[in-house]
């Protein structure tokens, strides 16, 4: 009978611990999400580089604060949201990157066709001549 008894108690006393560490692990702040922000940084110097703050303010202007959110969340030790603002930072980085390359290009697209307009009036002219 005592070892029934026993068998009993291991069992429950396994099920407390098999709770403790999942509600421990739900309480979890996450990970550090240091090479996040890393990333997210990166990116909004790579994003101003291509001029995105010409090209692209408001996408750039909201890359940078969230990622200053994500900074004061990373003090204050809250690993999930930092890591979620620095990974929405990054896409809103990217984003603005890609909208001032796309501006440039439309730019130089513009600019060739004025080009080419401006010959082939040339070329007419000359063989009207």
């Amino acid at each position: 009978m005592r070892s029934k008894r026993l068998v009993v108690t291991y069992k429950l006393l396994t099920v407390l611990i098999f709770i403790a560490v999942i509600l421990g692990g739900c309480a979890s702040k996450g990970v550090p999400p240091a090479k996040n922000l890393s990333d997210a940084d990166m990116a909004i110097k790579v994003a101003k580089e291509t001029n995105a703050t010409i090209n692209a303010p408001l996408d750039i202007k909201i890359a940078e604060e969230k990622l200053q959110k994500a900074r004061e969340s990373f003090e204050n030790g809250d690993y999930v949201v930092a890591q979620r603002l620095a990974d929405e930072a990054l896409i809103d980085a990217k984003l603005a990157q890609e909208k001032s390359q796309t501006k440039k290009t439309k730019s130089m697209e513009s600019n060739l066709r004025e080009s080419i307009e401006t010959l082939q009036k040339e070329i007419n002219r000359k063989q009207k001549n």
